[in-house]
């Protein structure tokens, strides 16, 4: 149910009286989801190469996208080297000031090979010449993906389907060699490739969050706000009990 038919719902079902009708916990329950559904942050897909041209293969000219609050993916495929002709697909993400991307989802995986790679550097364009990306420490991070990925040396492998990425690729015992980040990441760009380097094609789904960073003291703020409200709604509901009776 959408989040405003749910307050329309609320408000409206069977005829309620807002001004006479009890106030039960099966009413407020009802209206704090609606109030979820309402805060809930928004999911688009920001590119898909099945709608659009082919993302770029050129680390010094990605395709640019600006990431939007919520949840942003990026759907594509690639086709390792020869004979395949498309094995890297190269992204700058831009997390607008007042933001931070706290996740890196590898949410699905289609390919006879196990595993792909996938990395990032700081910048909107790839550093380094021919062969960069093959150097560990060309990257901030970097992580296998897949439904047989081996990250770290003497690690079993194992699936990253639905996993967040960023920690894995933060860690240096599962990203040795890079130069180092910590998460979230914060307001700026980043170049990244995802890439598989066997001749076969795979297919891929990325989901970047981003969500808004607090302001100092806005968290003590809300709950001195939530704390007010509850002591509000308390008293109205004596209130109105004292009314019916």
């Amino acid at each position: 149910m959408l989040a405003r038919d749910c307050w329309l719902e609320f408000f409206n079902r069977k005829g309620m009286n807002m001004h006479y009708s009890p106030v039960t916990k099966k009413t407020l329950l009802f209206a704090a989801v609606c109030a979820l559904l309402a805060a809930a942050p928004a999911i688009a897909t920001i590119y898909d190469e099945a709608v659009s041209v082919d993302l770029s293969n050129d680390k010094a000219a990605p395709t640019a996208l600006t990431l939007t609050p919520g949840s942003n993916s990026v759907i594509g495929t690639v086709n390792g080297f020869p004979p395949g002709t498309d094995p890297q697909d190269w992204v700058s993400f831009t997390i607008p000031t007042g933001f931070v991307m706290t996740s890196y989802v590898n949410s699905k995986y289609d390919s006879t090979d196990a595993q792909g790679f996938t990395g990032f550097q700081f910048g909107s364009s790839f550093p380094g010449g021919v062969g960069s990306e093959f150097l560990a420490g060309s990257y901030a991070g970097y992580a296998h993906f897949g439904t047989g990925a081996t990250n770290g040396v003497g690690s079993p492998p194992s699936s990253t389907v639905g996993v967040n990425l960023l920690p894995l690729m933060a860690d240096p015992s599962f990203a040795p060699g890079t130069t180092g980040f910590t998460p979230p990441l914060a307001a700026g760009t980043y170049t990244f490739l995802i890439q598989q380097g066997n001749p076969v094609t795979t297919s891929y789904q990325f989901d970047m969050n981003v969500r808004s960073v607090p302001e100092p003291g806005s968290s003590l703020c809300l709950l001195g706000v939530g704390g007010l409200a509850i002591l509000a709604l308390q008293r109205r509901l004596g209130y109105l009990d004292r009314r019916i009776r």
